[in-house]
């Protein structure tokens, strides 16, 4: 027994030492960029320009259905007359009629072109929780620091935020090293199928192949990342999937008071109940891992021996997520019941109940790898399993966070905060962006909304007193415009 004890004491110590070795072997986190000569943004006027952006109840409705077109025509008048200069000087065209593509022909054409992306639509606002808005939703209030409005977050802040920073560099005589197509969609909150997809093939038929896209997705944040508390800085390199499906169940009806062995909404019930306990399973890899393992130079030397070793501390950080919603879906498809139908009174037994569950589909799964597990999970011939009309997606592919582009795209987070050493971590997007349309013709795709949030501000997106700091507002313009200045740098 001493013998045992004493050969388990030497390799835990063994792995200790190993751990804290490899902790050792990690990079250097990057230094505090230099102090660079930044853009003053005048931030009252660029905030009731983006004030008047929201003003335009640009809303979207279910992809294929009636569009306000006035609203849609309006912002493009409005965009017009905000940014002379980007309408002298740049070429626009309407894609699919309400969808801008401006051309910003560089100082040299050989180079590969970038694409900024962002979309002018936003989601409904129910007249159910109108009395809970501080400000109106398309009020477009500047108060408190603040714009307040749908679209100051998503995602009218992008479109404003580039035009602001293209109107600046005109004013300045400056021209890109090479050129950027702006892309900005009409149609992205339900898919961005006659928006994004048509822009994006448009470019593809003229033979443009970005050494860059950037589109919204990865964040900035203070206390964001575990462990470092200063301000840090996720880039979405890749996105999930979507998936939507029906589920029908299909039984005798007739009277309450005579109930069938078996009811469409008992089995139905039964099948989601299913679906909830068998949910797919945790894996950390892919962007995920990457986004772990980019943190652990940032990190405390106790976090570090654990995120230095996900060889042997893979499965630990994994369930430590796992009790986090937000973290917990990076590490699977997630699984989301989200609408329920089923009878007409209370006393009849309805024939058919039906409930649309909503998958997001993390890299490595596809549409019909869930289908396949949905339906051996539920193996029940009563229920019927299909897709919805709605968009569906695989997940996109992954760029590469070790290329010239997210290098890019680092450096000029680094360089707005001088002084600060910035962690910027690939990031896996859960949600959809029209970004995914790029996939297949670019390498280099990245989601990034270039503003600082602040604690709750997630919530507030597609929610109640959405709103977008003035300062924040201006962060995001500076971005832009360090971006187009640099792309000489972009190899």
């Amino acid at each position: 027994m001493k013998r045992l004890f004493a050969f388990l004491l030497v390799v835990i110590v063994g792995l200790l030492g190993v751990m804290a070795a490899r902790a050792l072997m990690l990079p250097a986190p990057v230094g505090p960029a230099a102090a660079t000569k930044m853009v003053a943004v005048d931030e009252a006027t660029a905030a009731q320009r983006l004030s008047g952006a929201v003003k335009f109840a640009t809303v979207s409705t279910a992809s294929g259905g009636p569009i306000d077109t006035a609203a849609f025509r309006g912002f493009h008048d409005f965009l017009a007359t905000a940014f002379p200069r980007v309408h002298a000087s740049l070429t626009l065209e309407k894609v699919s009629a309400l969808s801008l593509l401006y051309t910003w022909t560089g100082a040299d054409t050989t180079l590969a072109p970038i694409v900024l992306m962002g979309h002018m639509d936003v989601v409904p606002v129910p007249e159910s929780n109108l009395r809970e808005w501080t400000h109106g939703p398309f009020s477009g209030d500047v108060a408190d620091g603040y714009v307040w409005g749908r679209g100051t977050m998503d995602d009218k802040v992008t479109v404003l935020a580039v035009l602001e920073a293209v109107e600046d560099m005109l004013s300045r005589n400056e021209r890109p090293a090479r050129t950027v197509y702006l892309t900005f969609g009409h149609d992205e909150e339900v898919g961005g199928r006659f928006g994004a997809r048509a822009m994006v093939d448009s470019l593809v038929r003229r033979g443009v192949k970005p050494a860059l896209v950037i589109d919204e997705g990865g964040v900035m944040a203070t206390g964001a990342i575990p462990g470092v508390s200063g301000l840090a800085a996720v880039v979405g390199i890749a996105e999930k999937g979507y998936l939507s499906l029906r589920l029908t169940a299909r039984a005798q009806g007739g009277h309450s008071s005579m109930p069938t062995e078996r009811t469409a909404v008992g089995a139905l019930s039964r099948a989601i109940a299913a679906l909830e306990a068998n949910q797919f399973p945790l894996s950390l890899d892919g962007p995920t891992r990457g986004m772990v393992e980019a943190m652990a130079p940032y990190s405390p030397f106790s976090q570090k021996m654990v995120l230095a070793n996900l060889w042997l501390t893979g499965p630990l950080v994994a369930r430590m997520m796992a009790r986090v919603p937000t973290s917990a879906a990076m590490l699977h498809t997630t699984t989301s019941p989200t609408m329920l139908s089923a009878g007409i009174k209370d006393n009849v037994l309805p024939p058919e109940a039906t409930a649309v569950v909503n998958f997001r589909i993390r890299p490595g799964e596809t549409q019909q790898t869930v289908m396949a597990r949905v339906r051996d999970v539920i193996a029940d011939s009563m229920i019927s399993i299909v897709p919805t009309d709605s968009a569906r997606t695989d997940p996109s592919p992954i760029s590469d966070p070790a290329s010239p582009a997210f290098a890019l795209i680092a450096s000029t987070i680094r360089g707005m905060v001088p002084g600060q050493s910035v962690p910027v971590l690939p990031y896996l997007v859960g949600g959809g962006t029209d970004a995914k349309y790029w996939g297949p013709h670019s390498s280099n795709v990245y989601r990034f909304l270039a503003v600082p949030l602040e604690q709750g501000d997630v919530s507030r997106i597609h929610g109640v007193n959405e709103r977008m700091s003035v300062k924040g507002y201006a962060t995001a313009v500076t971005f832009f415009s360090q971006l187009m200045q640099h792309l000489d740098q972009l190899k």
